[in-house]
């Protein structure tokens, strides 16, 4: 019995030790995780609408945006939508013109099946952006239709349907939102 409780309680330590290392490492790592985030999306932005001089952080509605100036004049705006995909959501943010053009399109982050669903950001030779996406330039989200205008990944429906439908949903609420 004596070397029962002897054994729960080295067990119980170990578990103590454990939890303490990997709460230290989180707390270490978070700042710069968050900042590698931080310029991955910066990047993105820049990438989506090259045309803007500086981007300002806004939120309405629950949507958070950037509005893209140029010049002191509003050129459009970058949205941050999130979809369902088939290995979890997928993060992206999407540049459109004032109008509610579509300028550009760029995945944050996912975890779709490599091979498949990851092909939402496959360049392929030749191409300088990826060919899934830069579809859905000069569209407005009610003329995005999947099948029809845009074509879905071959074998990843469940992906292309995610970033079709979360674009659409995401530019009708924003604009919605604005322009109250």
């Amino acid at each position: 019995m004596k070397q029962l409780i002897k054994f729960g309680l080295i067990l119980a330590v170990i578990c103590m030790v454990s939890t303490l290392i990997l709460t230290v490492t989180y707390e270490v790592t978070k700042p710069k995780i968050e900042e590698q985030k931080k310029l991955e999306e910066e990047a993105a932005l820049r990438a989506i609408f090259p045309a803007a001089g500086t981007f300002a952080k806004k939120e309405s509605g629950g949507i958070e945006y950037y509005e893209a100036i140029k010049n002191d004049s509003l050129i459009g705006y970058c949205v941050k939508a999130v979809g369902n995909g088939y290995g979890g959501y997928i993060h992206m943010i999407i540049a459109i013109d004032p109008s509610g053009a579509i300028e550009g399109l760029e995945i944050l982050q996912h975890q779709e099946t490599p091979g498949l669903g990851s092909k939402i950001k496959e360049i392929r030779p030749g191409d300088r952006e990826p060919w899934f996406l830069k579809q859905f330039a000069g569209k407005t989200a009610s003329s995005i239709e999947l099948k029809k205008n845009i074509d879905a990944i071959t074998g990843a429906t469940i992906s292309s349907k995610a970033v079709t439908d979360s674009v659409r949903a995401t530019i009708d609420k924003f604009l919605a939102e604005i322009n109250k």
